[in-house]
């Protein structure tokens, strides 16, 4: 039985993982994952583009980037194309090891990275590695920030007898703490870039599935 002692903050990327309900339409046949804190299914790639653009847009409201629309030279500077770069400005202060308290800390890297600070970029980045599954694997990485700070606990089962696996359950301490916490706040920040800035919202959403489509194993350039 795991003791929870961590301190008791959910970041919004997190909140949004653990009332998906709200952010994302019914799972599909294929498109699909069970939230744990409901009996539902919810689409998995609505659920994981919520989750980054509240990280993303919760970091440039604290300070830490500023999401900017600039050109990119492409074939050796023939031509150019808009993209969404997150400068980097200052840490905030997010619990780590959060998608959002790593947002700053990856734009520094790849912006000294030969300028390779594209949200694209940062989101694959994140992912670390490629995999069948990108999608799911980045709900994973979720789940397993909120198991390092103990608002989830962690059973390690055998799959064949040989692979050891993570499986995560919510303990009702968290579930009451997501519970009790409003989620329109950051219902309100999606929609206010989506009317007020929507070529940022556009080439947010492209950036993030193109981040995470780029870690299927099999397909692995950028467009």
């Amino acid at each position: 039985m795991t003791t929870h002692t961590a301190v008791s903050v959910l970041t919004p990327s997190e909140q949004v993982f653990l009332q998906g309900e709200r952010f994302a339409s019914k799972g599909g046949l294929v498109n699909r994952i069970k939230l744990m804190h409901v009996d539902q299914d919810v689409s998995v790639s609505e659920l994981v583009q919520a989750m980054f653009a509240a990280a993303f847009l919760s970091c440039e409201k604290m300070g830490a980037i500023r999401l900017e629309i600039r050109p990119k030279k492409l074939l050796f500077g023939l031509t150019k194309k808009d993209t969404l770069y997150a400068e980097p400005v200052r840490p905030a202060e997010f619990p780590a090891p959060s998608l959002e308290a790593q947002i700053y800390e990856m734009a520094v890297k790849q912006k000294n990275d030969k300028g390779t600070n594209e949200v694209a970029t940062l989101v694959f980045a994140w992912l670390r590695e490629d995999t069948n599954l990108p999608w799911q694997e980045a709900v994973k990485l979720v789940q397993s920030g909120l198991a390092s700070r103990q608002l989830l606990d962690v059973v390690q089962e055998k799959k064949l007898k040989v692979f050891t696996v993570n499986k995560f359950t919510l303990p009702e301490g968290t579930r009451q703490l997501a519970a009790e916490l409003a989620w329109q706040p950051i219902q309100q920040l999606l929609s206010d870039c989506q009317q007020n800035r929507p070529e940022v919202w556009k080439l947010l959403m492209k950036h993030i599935k193109s981040g995470i489509d780029n870690r299927h194993e099999s397909d692995n350039d950028f467009d």
